[in-house]
């Protein structure tokens, strides 16, 4: 809410730019002279004058008719010397600029009150409390709590803070708080649709919280994550132990086969997923001979998509 008033003081502010300082600028300079019409009626004036000054002094005119001459000429001097109507200072009182200004801002908070949805301001800073409910159902003397409700401090101040959110969702895991966990996934994965990291996690909670079901928003994560990231290790071990739950043990091992390149070979990754690789194997062989109970072998990687699968 903070940020978009300020954005909008700030326009606000750029319309004043262009408004007030034609109604603040100083008086023009030289419309004391008068027009320029009246400046040139005056210079023929000037020189009628000192033509007739010149004939009086040679004894053309006589003095009478001189008399009456410069009379005239300073008669017709005056009425051309007079301001014109348009003259004046026709500018805006100061206190005019004052009205525009307090006005405009009026106006726009007015508008946006009666044409937007001032309503959306609220239910946003009321968002961010919904989607981070602290310490709701945890033990307050729990660290891994403690650390939560400090968390969600920090993001209220903190909106923006995607490292945050990341560390809010995966705190929210460790304490076994899918619900919590879920909703600040869909928080980070709105901010950032295109990260594969956010993808990844946020596909492996909402398994995880279904006991490995991975129909419905689990699917269409992983494959929007791998679309964007063919060679992801968290993906493709995802999309390996998806295929493995719904019985495709060729899928499995063609996921599993690209992964296990991209790890560690001196790593306990790159064993884990040798050993899924090997169970994926025998399952496929089960399945192919027709055995019975060949879904999924006990101790299989599909035991849990998330922190129980090949990839972690």
């Amino acid at each position: 809410m903070t940020l978009f008033w300020i954005l909008a003081a700030g326009m606000v502010a750029v319309a004043l730019l262009f408004v007030l300082p034609p109604l603040l600028a100083p008086p023009a300079t030289g419309r004391r002279d008068g027009p320029p019409q009246a400046q040139a009626a005056l210079a023929v004036l000037r020189e009628q004058l000192a033509q007739l000054q010149a004939d009086h002094a040679c004894g053309r005119i006589a003095p009478d008719h001189y008399a009456l001459a410069r009379a005239e000429i300073e008669r017709r001097a005056l009425r051309e010397g007079l301001p014109a109507p348009d003259s004046r200072d026709t500018r805006p009182a100061p206190r005019w600029a004052l009205a525009v200004a307090l006005g405009l801002g009026a106006i726009s908070v007015g508008l946006y009150v009666a044409l937007g949805t001032p309503s959306a301001l609220v239910a946003a800073d009321a968002g961010l409390d919904a989607s981070i409910p602290a310490g709701a159902g945890h033990d307050a003397g729990d660290p891994v709590a403690r650390r939560l409700a400090g968390l969600v401090q920090h993001l209220q101040a903190h909106p923006d803070d995607i490292a945050g959110w990341t560390a809010l969702a995966h705190t929210y895991a460790s304490l076994g708080d899918f619900a919590g966990g879920a909703a600040t996934w869909a928080r980070i994965g709105a901010r950032a649709p295109q990260d594969p990291g956010v993808l990844g996690e946020w596909a492996d909670l909402l398994a995880t919280a279904a006991d490995g079901d991975f129909a419905g928003e689990p699917d269409r994560l992983i494959d929007r994550l791998l679309a964007l990231a063919p060679d992801d290790v968290k993906g493709l071990a995802l999309a390996g132990t998806r295929a493995f739950f719904r019985g495709d043990f060729h899928g499995a091992i063609g996921y599993w086969e690209r992964l296990l390149p991209l790890v560690d070979p001196e790593g306990p990754v790159h064993e884990q997923i040798q050993a899924s690789l090997a169970q994926a194997r025998r399952a496929a062989d089960h399945a192919a001979s027709g055995a019975e109970g060949a879904a999924v072998p006990p101790g299989s990687p599909a035991a849990g998509a998330g922190d129980r699968g090949p990839q972690d």
